[in-house]
């Protein structure tokens, strides 16, 4: 029996703890030291006005909240570590991202290729109905997956960054599982 496993490295979940949690302390501290008058030339006329300093202010606390949201968010991942894919005879499970749709059995997929953006390698999954994957994702996640599709990508799309697993040699092994039990 073919089965591939791709979890995510333990140490590159801390290190994403690490990092998103620092930048919302930064956002925090930022937010209770933006004054009228603050910053150097170019940032004067926009911190000039108590609206401007306002908007700043809203605008870094939204980062912030989004911030903490990737923290617990990454925290809950590294206390319940499961699989990012699983990719067997009856097809595969995405848990990759927010957009993850779960089990895609093989008869669903119609082809499984890859695209580069920027030195990075995306798993790119194309679907025989999409629409029905598309009805599994919640409203804005939906809607960027529609807006990924009218841009030529696919619904279903996942990275290795960060598994250590090397990406030509999945889609390979991927492919090899796909072609032998759709």
């Amino acid at each position: 029996m073919d089965k591939i496993i791709v979890s995510q490295k333990r140490s590159t979940t801390l290190l994403y703890i690490i990092c998103t949690a620092f930048a919302c302390v930064v956002m925090i501290f930022m937010i209770f030291n933006v004054k009228v008058g603050d910053g150097g030339a170019k940032t004067a006329r926009l911190f000039s006005t108590p609206f401007g300093v306002a908007a700043a202010k809203v605008f870094l606390a939204v980062c912030a909240v989004a911030c903490a949201y990737c923290v617990v968010f990454f925290i809950k991942r590294l206390a319940n570590p499961k699989p990012l894919i699983i990719v067997d005879e009856s097809g595969f499970t995405d848990n990759s991202n927010s957009s993850s749709v779960g089990f895609v059995p093989w008869r669903d997929v119609k082809r499984i290729y890859m695209v580069t953006m920027k030195h990075n390698k995306l798993i790119q999954v194309e679907l025989t109905y999409p629409e029905e994957y598309l009805n599994r994702m919640s409203g804005l996640v939906r809607k960027t997956a529609e807006l990924n599709m009218k841009l030529g990508y696919q619904p279903i799309s996942f990275s290795l960054n960060g598994t250590g697993k090397n990406p030509d040699k999945f889609l390979a092994d991927m492919i090899s599982i796909w072609e032998r039990n759709k």
